[in-house]
């Protein structure tokens, strides 16, 4: 009787070790890349959504950068939601996902061992304002005090990003630093999210940042300080980053209005300097 009992035992045991191991064998999905749509009135459709980051049932599973072949343990029916990511100032260590746009949704029969292949579209969120600053009408950015470059809009096809115009600032070896700033002044709210997103090349350390005017008077707030990048046979290598201004009014809760600015010194003595800028976005929510 014994025997028996531990015969079944084993049978039971066996079967639940089968069982177990059919129900983990995954279905894959393959994401290539995603899909990413402007309007008109939106600006460019240039982005960095370095990886997406996805749900299933509206539980976390990952963050996977592209392409990417995602294991799933399920089988059946689940709801899959995948969000867009970026480097939270073009930083590795402060990946988000991107506030202002819009997840991802669809509903997948998992089959075990199966491969399903999904290309995201993304868009951007109704709720957010998108105001565009580019250099299609010429410069817009104002000298200040302690300036030494020029700024200019350039039409050459080497330099310029997209479009018919870039923008350039250069400072001669021995200048100084180059200094600028956009004079539009802005009511930025402590609490709320302001990115600005930015197309960009440069052969030099720049900072981005705020000039915050209060009745005691203007406070030079810095944002970020943005590494150099590449050039190919002299011409710039663009990149695009994600500047988040949010921090900067919780400090100023009576700032009267805020203004942007660029500022680059040279790191090396006598150093000649060259930034290129396009593609403005002041992104926030309405």
């Amino acid at each position: 009787m014994k025997r028996c009992v531990l015969f079944f035992s084993l049978i039971v045991c066996f079967v639940f070790v089968l069982s177990c191991r059919k129900s983990a064998v995954p279905g894959f999905i393959y994401v290539p890349g995603f899909d990413f749509e402007v309007m008109t009135s939106q600006g460019t459709s240039s982005n960095n959504f370095t990886e997406v980051w996805m749900y299933k049932d509206e539980q976390p599973l990952g963050v996977f950068a592209l392409p990417a072949l995602i294991p799933v343990i399920h089988d059946g029916k689940a709801e899959i939601k995948f969000f867009a990511g970026i480097k939270n100032n073009g930083i590795s260590d402060t990946r988000i996902r991107y506030p202002f746009i819009t997840a991802f949704d669809t509903t997948l029969v998992f089959i075990p061992g199966n491969t399903d292949t999904i290309v995201p579209h993304f868009k951007y969120e109704e709720l957010c304002t998108i105001e565009q600053q580019g250099f299609e009408s010429g410069n817009f950015l104002v000298e200040l005090a302690g300036n030494g470059g020029i700024f200019s809009a350039v039409t050459d096809d080497n330099l310029v990003f997209e479009g018919n115009r870039s923008g350039m600032g250069s400072l001669n070896s021995g200048a100084g630093k180059i200094y600028f700033k956009d004079d539009t002044n802005r009511d930025f709210l402590g609490g709320e999210m302001y990115f600005l997103e930015m197309n960009y090349s440069c052969n030099n350390k720049m900072s981005v940042g705020l000039l915050v005017t209060e009745a005691s008077g203007i406070t030079k707030e810095l944002a970020l300080i943005v590494n150099p990048t590449q050039s190919i046979d002299g011409a710039p290598v663009w990149k695009k980053i994600y500047v988040d201004f949010g921090a900067i009014p919780q400090k100023h809760p009576q700032a009267l209005f805020y203004e942007w600015y660029i500022e680059s010194i040279p790191d090396a003595p006598n150093k000649a300097v060259e930034l290129y800028l396009d593609n403005l976005k002041w992104v926030k929510w309405q």
